[in-house]
Order: structure tokens, then sequence, then C-alpha cells
């Protein structure tokens, strides 16, 4: 009996050509395991435990990079996993509960600026205050979400920091949005800055809202996107020295999208 698991386990090792890939009596996987690309640069590595993944698993890219550190328990992720862009940064991070996120958790810009921070219940929704930054570091939304869905009013700001507007939501839908007129005190000497330049502003959920020149916040050459509530393009509307002066629309919008 002894001779045939020497065997087994001998077997198991030529298999997997690296000598800290063992099986246990029972022909599980036990103990620390590498695994590796065809190249032979390392692909994963983490502990087995009773034929499960258990502890922290670390992953690589094929040109070396780490990949990802996930921490499993009896074969299920759950617990501290962090993601990373293939040149080693940091791409997103949290608390992670075999299917959904818990708690707090980041993702990142590829240069390295936090791009939304988020906060999970203990089902996987969304809740409390949620942000959201621009590649610069500046803040982008801000906003409150309960069990999943938007509540209340959500602040957005443009590129520069500036508040530019404030949309209200009614049961998770959008209801109304006001534009922010900033002011300062007259004795403050002081005129704010609110943006010259080509700026591109995002919606919350990803989607183009507004791109092109803009002088002291405002709009003067360019385009501005118009969604319904299923997030498809349904207008651009194009302006002119600060007006609308076309509207795409229909068969001319078809002809925008296929370019």
């Amino acid at each position: 009996m002894a001779l045939a698991c020497f065997l087994f386990v001998f077997s198991g090792l030529s298999a997997q050509d690296d000598p800290a890939n063992l099986y246990n009596e029972s022909g599980q996987k036990a103990g620390s395991w590498i695994f590796h690309y065809d190249n032979g640069q390392p692909e994963k590595a983490g502990e087995f435990k009773n034929g499960e993944k258990h502890g922290i698993w670390t992953g690589w890219y094929a040109n070396g990079n780490i990949r990802y550190e996930i921490t499993y328990e009896n074969g299920s992720a759950r617990g501290p996993a962090r993601m990373y862009y293939s040149d080693g940064t940091l791409r997103e991070e949290g608390n992670w509960q075999e299917l959904f996120w818990v708690g707090e958790y980041r993702f990142f810009h590829p240069n390295g600026q936090l791009f939304y921070e988020w906060s999970y219940n203990n089902s996987g929704r969304r809740e409390g205050e949620q942000r959201y930054f621009y590649a610069n570091g500046n803040k982008m939304y801000l906003g409150e979400w309960m069990n999943g869905s938007i509540s209340g009013h959500v602040e957005v700001y443009d590129s520069t920091g500036m508040m530019v507007q404030v949309r209200n939501y009614e049961g998770g839908k959008f209801a109304s949005s006001s534009e922010v007129n900033v002011t300062t005190p007259a004795e403050s000497g002081m005129v704010p800055f609110k943006g010259t330049g080509f700026h591109t502003i995002y919606r919350m959920s990803g989607e183009v809202y507004r791109r092109g020149y803009f002088r002291q916040g405002e709009l003067k050459k360019g385009e501005e996107y118009v969604y319904d509530d299923d997030h498809v393009l349904r207008q651009i509307r194009v302006y002119e020295a600060g007006r609308v002066v076309n509207i795409k629309s229909g068969t001319e919008l078809d002809r925008v999208l296929e370019r």
C-alpha cells in the first residue's frame, strides 16, 4: 500500500513537473502548488486544502507582472481580492464573497488615480455614498445609493473640480436636473475658474454627455448627447457659438453611428 501511494505521488509530481505540487493520501491536491505558462513563466500559485483552493492565490500575466491576488476559503473566493492591469498597476480591490462584492470597493484609472469608490451591502448591492473621479484626481460624481438604486440627488462636477449640475432621482430613476451657477461674494474680489478649453463630460453610466470647446464652463462648440432611459443614444445636439445649430436624429444619427 505504501509503495502504491509513493508511485501515485511520484506520478503527480511528474505530471506537474514541479516538486511543490503534491497530493495527499486521498489523491487530492494539497499544500503549495504553482502552475506555469507553456514558456515556463509562473501563471498562478497558492495553497490547496483537501483538493480545494484555500488562502491567498496569486496570478501573473505572461509578461511576469502580477495579475491578481484572491483569497479562497474551501474552494470559493471569499475575502480580500485585488486585480491589476497588465503593467502591474492596481486596477480594483475589495472584499469578494463568492458571487459579489461586499463592503468598500475601489476601481482605478490606468494611471493609478482612483476612478470610483463604491460601498456594497451584505447582499452585494450598492449602498451609501458613491464617488467617481476623473483621471486627474478631481471629483466627477457624488451621490447616495440605497439597496442598489440611486437615492435622492447626485452632484456632477467638471474635470476642473467645479460642481456644474445636480441630478434628482426618484425611485432610482432620473427625475430632473438643475445647472449650478457658482457665484463668488463681491468682497472676495475673485472670479472663479469655470473651465476653458476642450473637455469631455461623462454620465455616471459611462456615456459621453458633452464634448467640445468650453469657455468658462459653457459649451461653445461641440456636441451634446441625449439618451433614453435604456441608455440608447437618441439625439446629438450640435453647438456653434454657444447655441444649438443642428440636431442629429433618425437616419442622420444612424449615419453618425456607422462611421
